[in-house]
């Protein structure tokens, strides 16, 4: 099982600081949410998700200067937040303001 990838229109409700890991990579931290219409069994259905994200490296200051209500499509991974934790997160590997 190799597949994990993840794609998703967004608002930004919430940006962190810019920190920094033990190991000295840069990261930020970020709530996104996401809302739409999406086919379900040829019906409309409302889908709506707030999810936790992350980003590390060169992408992290430069998501980290984005404002609240700024809309970004991501692409990224899901994993979980920590080795003891099941709550997803997602890392983001690229992104683009829309």
């Amino acid at each position: 099982m190799k597949r994990n990838q993840f794609v998703l229109d967004a608002e930004i409700l919430d940006v962190g600081p810019l920190r920094r890991t033990p190991a000295g990579i840069e990261s930020v931290a970020l709530r996104l949410r996401h809302l739409s219409d999406q086919d379900e069994a040829g019906s409309s259905r409302a889908a709506e998700l707030t999810i936790d994200a992350s980003a590390f490296g060169e992408l992290a200051p430069r998501l980290g200067a984005l404002a609240k209500g700024q809309e970004v499509a991501v692409k990224g991974f899901l994993t979980k937040r920590s080795h003891s934790s099941d709550i997803p997160v997602l890392i983001i590997h690229e992104f683009k303001t829309i």
